[in-house]
């Protein structure tokens, strides 16, 4: 086991004979001059250690003491304990997105490969933490506090504890490797917009539940961009949130925060921030640093909750490399909005096991339950105004939308088209009209002395004739439908079939001359939806 010493200045510096340059960032040192010279028995290697940080709204600056650090072996429970001399405190705030801060640089170690490295951090409730801090508004924290402490922008300064991080530190599990006569080089990424979570009511402490990643300085690039200044001024923004853009993994759907922890949260955060060009300008830009290499979706929000554009963007981050995504006006998602008629939510029309819902598909797709819709929205009934409305966010396109609440049939039939713009709502409402026509049918048997009378005429076929409800059968009127009336061979039946009436009552009749009707003044048929009524002559 190395138990190491480390004497701090305006870095650190090393029991070594030469030092090692820190880079501000990722990357290797193999060629500075400045590199000690490795040892010649091959069993040991370097250690560089810094921190970086995503940022977090009003804080000044967030000062954390690191005492040391410790390291422990991948294949024994021996470690490596390197302990500062003077206490290292540093300002996350200062070290962002791609920037980082060394507090341990050029240790030499056994070379290896090691389970997990834990940060000596002293934050330990009822301390006082900055309390002689000269200047609080610089970004230069008090060297000699006793604990972490945070100064907010909007004035304040607070001792920070870690529950239970005097005795355990902060444990980064990695997989570390320490080359022999070589230098592994890591950064541990804070991410402060997950990290305050405390409950209230602890003043004049703030607890803090660091996030932090540790990362291979060989394995990590950087992601850079530009936000439009429309985004950043949307009405949905929240004047209480800063305009941020999230980092999740590869297929992941933009999500709020829930879990710091959980699968599908955010990686990485940063704030977007006016920043000032060569030219003069000041567009809103974000930087994030010390991504591993690999695949993400990247979103935008101003209030935590929406993003854009809504399945994010893709970014590939390569080792050492920037990557540059960008977030245009015409990534804000507009949306869909409505009402639906009253009488098509009825419960006699729905299923009711099945959430009334509306569908949207691409454009050119009539609405069916094979294909995958774009989105659905539920339709809810609002107390306000006692009616049944539905809001469905969509990136700007054309679309084709239904409503549904049987599962199985779409009203209209062949849906009705919507054009959604950035940032815009599109009205589209669902009425009764747009359903199809509630039908139903009528069928019964023909006595054969009917159909075989002398009185018929061999000219005319026989038929039933269906017309509205206050209308005698007649000759003159046109009916609303008629239906042949055929001997089936299988019962050596007279029959009849008139489908697709629609649900009403009617006054049908059967006739084999086209003037005369039985019986004269017809009989009554009432037609429900779905349904075949039997009537017999």
């Amino acid at each position: 086991m190395t138990d190491l010493t480390k004497q701090s200045g305006i870095g650190l510096v090393f029991i070594l004979a030469f030092a090692l340059a820190a880079c501000s960032g990722s990357g290797s040192a193999g060629n500075d001059p400045s590199q000690p010279t490795p040892p010649t028995t091959g069993d040991t290697g370097f250690f560089n250690l810094s921190i970086s940080d995503a940022p977090i709204k009003d804080a000044a600056k967030v000062c954390i003491r690191f005492d040391g650090v410790e390291l422990k072996h991948a294949d024994s429970d021996e470690r490596e304990t390197i302990d500062f001399e003077q206490p290292q405190v540093v300002n996350l705030l200062a070290h962002q997105g791609a920037n980082s801060h060394p507090i341990v640089t050029g240790a030499e170690i056994p070379a290896g490969e090691y389970e997990w490295i834990r940060l000596k951090v002293l934050a330990e409730r009822g301390l006082s933490g900055g309390v002689n801090d000269a200047n609080p508004d610089s970004e230069i924290c008090d060297e000699e506090t006793e604990s972490s402490y945070l100064v907010r922008k909007s004035g304040g300064l607070f001792n920070l504890f870690i529950p239970s991080g005097s005795q355990r530190g902060l444990q980064l599990i990695k997989n570390i490797v320490i080359p022999a006569n070589r230098t592994g080089e890591y950064t541990a990424e804070w991410d402060l917009g997950k990290s305050f979570n405390g409950p209230p009511g602890l003043l004049p402490d703030v607890m803090m539940k660091p996030v932090v990643k540790l990362v291979a300085n060989n394995e990590v690039g950087t992601l850079v961009g530009q936000v439009a200044d429309e985004l950043v001024a949307l009405e949905s923004c929240d004047a209480e949130f800063p305009p941020s853009v999230y980092v999740f993994d590869d297929g992941i759907v933009p999500n709020p925060f829930d879990d710091p922890f959980a699968e599908d949260d955010a990686v990485a955060t940063a704030l977007v921030e006016r920043q000032t060009q060569d030219d003069g300008s000041r567009p809103w830009r974000y930087s994030i640093g010390f991504l591993l290499a690999g695949d993400y979706e990247v979103a935008f929000t101003c209030n935590g909750n929406d993003f854009i554009p809504l399945a994010g963007k893709p970014a590939t981050i390569v080792v050492d490399e920037v990557t540059t995504v960008n977030f245009d006006f015409e990534d804000a998602p507009g949306t869909l909005v409505g009402q639906v008629d009253g009488v098509l939510v009825a419960p006699e029309s729905c299923s009711a096991d099945f959430d009334p819902a509306v569908y949207v598909f691409e454009e050119g797709v009539e609405p069916n339950f094979v294909d995958d819709p774009v989105a659905t929205g539920e339709v809810v009934l609002d107390s306000t105004t006692e009616q049944y409305g539905y809001s469905i966010p969509l990136q700007a396109a054309n679309y084709n939308a239904a409503f549904t609440c049987t599962g199985t049939d779409f009203i209209p039939v062949a849906g009705k088209s919507a054009e959604i713009l950035p940032a815009t709502a599109t009205t589209l409402d669902f009425l009764a009209g747009d359903a199809p026509a509630q039908v139903g049918s009528l069928s019964g048997r023909v006595a054969a002395a009917l159909v075989e009378a002398d009185t018929c005429s061999a000219d005319f076929e026989p038929a039933v004739y269906v017309f509205n409800k206050d209308v005698t059968p007649n000759d003159t009127d046109d009916p609303v439908a008629t239906g042949p009336v055929i001997l089936q061979s299988s019962s050596e039946a007279w029959e009849y079939l008139i489908a697709d009436l629609l649900v009403d009552t009617y006054t049908a009749a059967f006739t084999c001359t086209g003037n005369v009707f039985v019986p004269e003044e017809g009989s009554p048929a009432v037609i429900s939806s779905g349904e075949v009524t039997p009537l017999d002559f």
